[in-house]
């Protein structure tokens, strides 16, 4: 009887050892893809930004059909959900966000990129 108490603990421990170390995977890809999530929703909304520069008639403050004298507002520089910078050239502004979490390959951030032009906003995700 002892014998089969012990081989019962044994599994509980094993059983209960797995279900925790699930947990920490799925928490972890909760958190990667949340923080990713994130970092997109910042991007799609500068490059709005940046699109709206780009029509607005020179005379009221905008581009006047370019992309020149965009800058990037400050308070999406940096973010709880990463750090954003702008490549701003005529035709086009292309952004790089650097998350806070550990990325899909386990040992950078996540990072995601986009390029806003007249034709829209083209997401890249880079980890």
């Amino acid at each position: 009887m002892g014998s089969q108490q012990l081989l019962l603990i044994v599994v509980g421990l094993i059983t209960v050892g797995l279900a925790v170390y699930s947990g920490l995977i799925i928490m972890r890809n909760y958190y990667e893809t949340s923080n990713r999530d994130q970092l997109i929703s910042t991007l799609n909304d500068l490059g709005l930004l940046a699109q709206q520069h780009y029509k607005k008639p020179a005379a009221q403050g905008g581009g006047g059909g370019t992309y020149i004298r965009f800058t990037l507002p400050r308070q999406f520089r940096t973010t709880a959900a990463g750090n954003f910078s702008a490549s701003v050239r005529a035709a086009r502004v292309d952004f790089t966000a650097t998350g806070k979490e550990i990325g899909r390959n386990g040992r950078t951030v996540v990072r995601v990129t986009a390029r806003a032009n007249q034709n829209g906003i083209r997401f890249t995700i880079t980890n």
